[in-house]
């Protein structure tokens, strides 16, 4: 399961590939969901990046002193695009508004087609060109599509899945100044990290992000064992949020929904019913991704809207 490169395609099964001391700051290399190999227009995605093979992974890092159970909070400080593109596709079957093995229809498969987007000048946005008019624009807005640990009870997941224990959970706001707290299935909790985003828009509908490498700056600190904690959960600067993955979405939403209740009500003091009130009157739900084997949602709150 280890890539010629260095990198592997499953949570789960591998040696560390180092380790680190709880809040230790340190620099790893990303490579992009195609293992940097898709770079023109007239490339073949499935070619180049043949399932399985895709979505390569850096790690697994391991924590000193972590044991199965801690709670792992993984701090992204900065990521650095490592290329001046990106590379976006649409592929037959595949993506949300495509028939798939597991939502056929009879319509016909849409085309394979290639973007390449450069970055402007100062890295604020990124340009292609496109074969019916004018170049697209969007703003540049890096995170990482997949960050998790080693699942549970001996478990090998792909690396395409998400899940409780993180995975490829393709939200936008796992970018800069972000905090995702997962917990630690295996003693030193194994971490992974991946499939570097550029931009993308809620859901991935097309299949694809602006895929790109990172040099990304992180630390990972251990924190104590927290009865209740199950879903990964995410904390920004401005708001914290409870990620639930499955199929169908609603099921999603309501993993992190009622997860993000039970936060709450852990953080405040409030019980059960007010904060499901205070939840149900604030919350914002951003869907991740609508293509992977599961589907997944962040549900999550101002931490201004908290009693103090």
């Amino acid at each position: 399961m280890q890539g010629q490169d260095g990198f592997v395609f499953h949570f789960g099964g591998h040696a560390p590939s180092r380790t680190v001391r709880s809040g230790e700051v340190f620099t790893v290399f990303t490579e992009d969901c195609f293992c940097g190999k898709l770079t023109d227009v007239d490339g073949r995605p499935r070619e180049v990046a043949p399932y399985p093979k895709v979505n390569p992974l850096t790690g697994p890092i391991a924590v000193d002193g972590v044991v199965a159970g801690d709670i792992l909070a993984i701090r992204l400080i900065a990521l650095e695009p490592a290329r001046d593109w990106g590379v976006a596709t649409i592929s037959p079957d595949f993506g949300l508004l495509s028939g798939t093995r597991a939502n056929p229809n009879l319509q016909r498969p849409q085309d394979e087609r290639v973007w390449i987007w450069t970055f402007d000048p100062g890295r604020t946005s990124l340009t292609t060109p496109t074969r019916s008019g004018p170049p697209l624009q969007v703003p540049f807005r890096p995170f990482h599509g997949t960050l998790g640990v080693a699942p549970a009870h001996g478990e090998v997941r792909l690396g395409v899945v998400p899940g409780d224990f993180g995975g490829n959970l393709d939200i936008p706001d796992l970018g800069p100044g972000t905090t995702l707290y997962l917990r630690a299935n295996v003693d030193g909790g194994q971490v992974y990290i991946g499939d570097g985003h550029y931009a993308q828009g809620d859901g991935e509908i097309s299949g694809t992000a602006i895929e790109g490498a990172f040099n990304t700056t992180l630390s990972i600190d251990r924190l104590a064992p927290e009865e209740g904690f199950d879903w990964p959960r995410l904390e920004t600067a401005s708001h914290i949020g409870v990620i639930g993955c499955a199929r169908p979405v609603d099921d999603a939403v309501r993993i992190a929904a009622s997860g993000l209740v039970r936060w709450v009500a852990r953080r405040t003091g409030l019980d059960l019913m007010d904060a499901h009130q205070l939840v149900s009157q604030c919350c914002k739900l951003r869907i991740g991704n609508l293509v992977n084997p599961s589907f997944s949602v962040l549900c999550s709150i101002p931490k201004r809207a908290l009693p103090a």
